[in-house]
């Protein structure tokens, strides 16, 4: 779960590389916990048992494209080049093998854009700006490394566990059309509020339960400037895209490197995310596939060929990634495609293709039946005595939790408290 956890900070506590006869400090956000320690030469044994080899052959990546392959191995370029700890070195490896080799993708380009369910928009934008005129209702995330601010712009959350469950359960037929796939409802959480002088490094989620996700964005400041969400896709791409109150990002979260990098420059800006994954899905087997696949040599300093055209570093702060020599930490943004919304329609998913190649969800409910469902949903709520959305944001005790851990932080402490409170026990990120 993510009661005091976030995808910045998890702890991989059970990794042990014998070699280095010490537990490295894996700072794992997108690897469960794992159970036994893994010991280096039984790891190495396994490597070569697989047939793997180092460098990557081309079939090697998944997808195999040009554009993917290019990114994933100018990853594995920056981390063998990283005179970093062991466990910063190791942490690397999972990262970049876990995203180019050994995840698998589910769509063409990552991500796509559509619009949300018109009635879902509305009940979010009341829920929000209700919390934005109501000081008590601010809870305060606590500070963590991959969201950069200050203390005084820390993001907030306005909480509703019985709504976002909702959302999760009504929005779970359009994930499964994206993805193609039959998909299991994780969790979903926000609404978070982010603030000025905000941004996010580029990371992962988790790959046990962060698979397939979207990002509804609710609203922003009326004058704030424009803030895209940074996501690179299978085609070599980093696309910024910019989206307007009611549009709904789609993208392979633990798949796909993601994040705010460019500062925030406004008065808020709010989301809901949610997140799935596939029926039969084997978290411990994707987690091992990637420790597998690492090369034996990982621990190494590799030298810079002389004449090669310069890789820029890249530095891990937790769990999360920044190229510090490029502006805004991320050298992909010196070449972006940029995308703004507003996006073409309910069930219409613009993507890496342009407005050519609008692509339309099938089998999925008529926008008109969402809002149905939130008359019967608010009729339950009378005859069962429930409050407003404003005087239940938080469920005692009670609520869907599920695995509460993202793209965004969270905090346990709302259970028991819905205070602006600068000494929270938050823990959460995206």
């Amino acid at each position: 779960g993510r009661h005091s956890s976030n995808i910045c900070n998890e702890v991989s506590s059970g990794i042990m590389i014998a070699s280095r006869l010490q537990p490295l400090p894996l700072l794992s956000f997108i690897f469960a916990i794992t159970s036994a320690a893994l010991i280096e030469h039984e790891r190495v044994e396994e490597y070569e048992r697989r047939g793997h080899t180092w460098p990557p052959r081309a079939e090697d990546y998944t997808p195999n494209t040009q554009g993917w392959r290019s990114i994933s191995e100018r990853r594995f370029k920056q981390v063998a080049y990283a005179d970093s700890s062991p466990g910063e070195k190791y942490q690397g490896y999972l990262l970049a093998t876990h995203s180019g080799l050994t995840m698998k993708n589910f769509t063409e380009y990552g991500w796509a854009v559509t619009r949300a369910p018109q009635a879902i928009i509305d009940k979010l934008k009341k829920r929000l700006h209700h919390g934005l005129a109501e000081e008590n209702s601010k809870r305060r995330e606590k500070a963590i490394a991959c969201v950069e601010t200050t203390d005084k712009y820390r993001p907030f959350f306005f909480d509703d566990y019985t709504m976002n469950d909702e959302i999760l359960h009504e929005m779970l037929p359009l994930h499964e059309a994206w993805a193609g796939v039959e998909l299991v409802p994780n969790n979903s959480y926000g609404l978070r509020v982010y603030r000025n002088e905000t941004n996010l490094n580029m990371h992962l989620d988790k790959s046990s339960t962060h698979i397939i996700s979207s990002i509804l964005h609710v609203d922003h400041g009326k004058d704030d400037e424009p803030w895209p969400i940074v996501i690179e896709d299978f085609h070599g791409n980093t696309n910024e895209v910019y989206l307007e109150s009611g549009d709904m990002l789609f993208y392979e979260s633990s798949k796909c490197f993601h994040g705010r990098p460019v500062q925030m420059n406004g008065e808020y800006y709010s989301s809901l995310f949610t997140h799935y994954y596939p029926k039969e899905w084997n978290a411990n087997e994707v987690e091992m596939d990637v420790h597998y696949r690492i090369p034996h040599h990982w621990a190494e300093v590799a030298a810079r060929p002389e004449g090669e055209v310069h890789v820029e570093e890249l530095d891990l702060v937790e769990t999360s990634v920044k190229e510090p020599e490029c502006p805004d930490a991320w050298c992909g943004l010196k070449s972006t495609k940029k995308w703004y919304g507003p996006a073409p329609g309910y069930g219409k998913c613009l993507s890496g293709g342009g407005m050519d190649k609008v692509e339309m969800l099938e089998n999925i409910p008529t926008e008109d039946a969402f809002e149905k469902s939130e008359h019967q949903n608010l009729k339950h709520k009378v005859e069962s005595g429930s409050e407003s959305f404003g005087e239940r944001s938080i469920v005692d005790g009670e609520g869907v939790l599920n695995n509460i851990d993202d793209d965004d932080v969270y905090d346990e402490d709302a259970l028991n408290k819905n205070t602006d409170d600068d000494d929270d026990d938050d823990d959460d990120d995206d």
